[in-house]
């Protein structure tokens, strides 16, 4: 037992109460303050979990160069577009069949015959050609390498490209388009990313212009970049999601001439955009704040808010100390409770009365300072000691050791009826009653409170003073307040 009792953790100690009333000091300021900073402590933590819960807590967002497989990559994600935005009055070129959007694809480097781009969409700006987007890499001798490519060209028209009955545009409008003050072609890179906030998918858009004429034919890199995201956004326990986006593109521009491009690529191609991806992606994980998070940032605000109980401490320290001067010098000086002190706004004492009678002032502070000091020692535990250490040598001026020794033996009876049996066969039982005897010196329940404070409180004023202290009557009665 004595085992499992050093084994606790638990233990309290013992608190001894200050009044009857409350064990700790608590003062009107402190619990308005308390109220105070329970209150903003409260709406601070509602305050927190509103911003998490409506997205407005910036994850930490960490980024990391990372090898992928592709697998989870999103193609639709991303998309690539060829367009001629005409004005009012201008030759659109692809309409006219005066150029050719074309595409092809090489597998391993073994190209496809190019070919038109259906594929389009309406827009602010015109028909986007819109081909399909089929590229990958594979893992050759250990290492990620291209293995599909997209070739996109703007081609002037030839009629092998084209469906039975159409026909490409005439010489003449040919002429009329490149003598046109404009001719911009676009060719734009739709991608997706996600916003940090909600982890929601969000559409960006970069364009790239090119200006185009018959002696020239411009080359375009266009190397697609991925990201691949992981998101954290569990509260306490969970696993990541993870996504992967095309998410934007890197150029490289260069001029070529014309003839260039044709032993190349056997057309007529006026602008050439390869399009590949990076091997190496951009890794970012969005880590959203955890239930640990958010109970640091409520507690890091609450103790710094709880800083103002060291103040509150204080003050309640300086009053409780106040309270207990007040109380003894009362329990030494029962007409102190008769003292009113009148103060002005300035807090400086303008009246002093005792029993609605003035008194001199400056006698009366002087006084106070006095019996300030004296209660104050009172509060020293030594000075409690040495006290108890006196009236043990006072008692002893008048007792033996012998009889002082048979106090140990001594203690209030307890005085309850007993029920006793008449006999063995019968349930009838009588009540004995233990013989309270009349002698004044008989220990009974009412010796446990006769000098504590609470009897002293309760007693009746104009008590006559028993028989017993008659030969101590003038000490009484000299010195008798209530």
């Amino acid at each position: 037992m004595n085992f499992l009792k050093k084994a606790d953790f638990f233990g309290v100690p013992f608190l001894q109460n200050i009044n009857q009333q409350q064990a700790l000091f608590k003062s009107t300021l402190g619990g308005l303050l308390s109220l105070l900073i329970s209150v903003t402590s409260l709406a601070y933590a509602f305050w927190i979990i509103y911003l998490w819960k409506s997205n407005q807590m910036s994850p930490k967002i960490s980024n990391s160069k990372y090898v992928s497989d592709y697998k989870l990559l999103d193609y639709n994600s991303g998309r690539i577009s060829v367009y001629y935005e005409v004005f009012e009055g201008q030759v659109d070129p692809f309409e006219s069949r005066i150029l050719l959007p074309l595409v092809m694809y090489t597998d391993q480097f073994a190209p496809t015959e190019p070919m038109i781009i259906e594929n389009y969409i309406e827009s602010s700006i015109g028909k986007q050609y819109v081909p399909n987007l089929d590229l990958g890499y594979s893992f050759i001798d250990g290492y990620l390498q291209t293995s599909k490519q997209m070739y996109l060209f703007i081609s002037l028209c030839e009629e092998k490209y084209l469906k039975e009955n159409e026909t490409c545009g005439s010489a003449q409008l040919r002429e009329q388009f490149f003598q046109q003050r404009f001719n911009f072609f676009g060719i734009q890179v739709e991608s997706t990313t996600l916003d940090s906030r909600d982890g929601s998918e969000q559409t960006t858009i970069q364009d790239i212009y090119i200006e185009l004429e018959l002696q020239s034919c411009y080359s375009i890199n266009t190397f697609l970049e991925t990201n691949f995201f992981e998101l954290q956004d569990y509260l306490l326990f969970g696993t990541s999601k993870q996504k992967e986006y095309i998410s934007g593109a890197k150029v490289q521009t260069q001029s070529l001439s014309a003839e260039r491009c044709k032993l190349s690529y056997q057309n007529q191609a006026l602008a050439v955009v390869y399009v590949a991806m990076n091997g190496t992606q951009t890794k970012t994980i969005f880590e959203y704040p955890y239930l640990g998070d958010l109970l640091a940032n409520i507690g890091s605000i609450v103790s710094i808010l709880f800083m103002i109980k060291y103040f509150i401490i204080y003050g309640n320290q300086y009053f409780l100390n106040q309270k207990i001067l007040s109380d003894l010098m009362k329990i030494y000086y029962p007409e102190f409770k008769y003292i009113k002190i009148i103060k002005n706004w300035r807090f400086k004492v303008t009246k002093v009365t005792l029993n609605n009678k003035e008194v001199d002032q400056i006698e009366f502070n002087k006084f106070l300072d006095k019996i300030k000091n004296q209660m104050q020692q009172k509060l020293c535990y030594m000075n409690l000691l040495y006290e108890i250490s006196r009236l043990y040598l006072i008692i002893r001026s008048s007792k033996s050791k012998e009889e002082l020794l048979k106090s140990h033996q001594i203690g209030i009876k307890l005085n309850l009826s007993i029920q006793k049996e008449v006999n063995c066969l019968s349930n009838v039982m009588s009540v004995q009653r233990i013989n309270q005897e009349t002698d004044p010196f008989l220990l009974n329940e009412d010796d446990a409170e006769l000098l504590s404070l609470p009897k002293r409180e309760s007693q009746k004023y104009g008590e006559i003073i028993p028989e017993e202290i008659y030969n101590e009557g003038d000490y009484y009665l000299l010195n008798k307040i209530i």
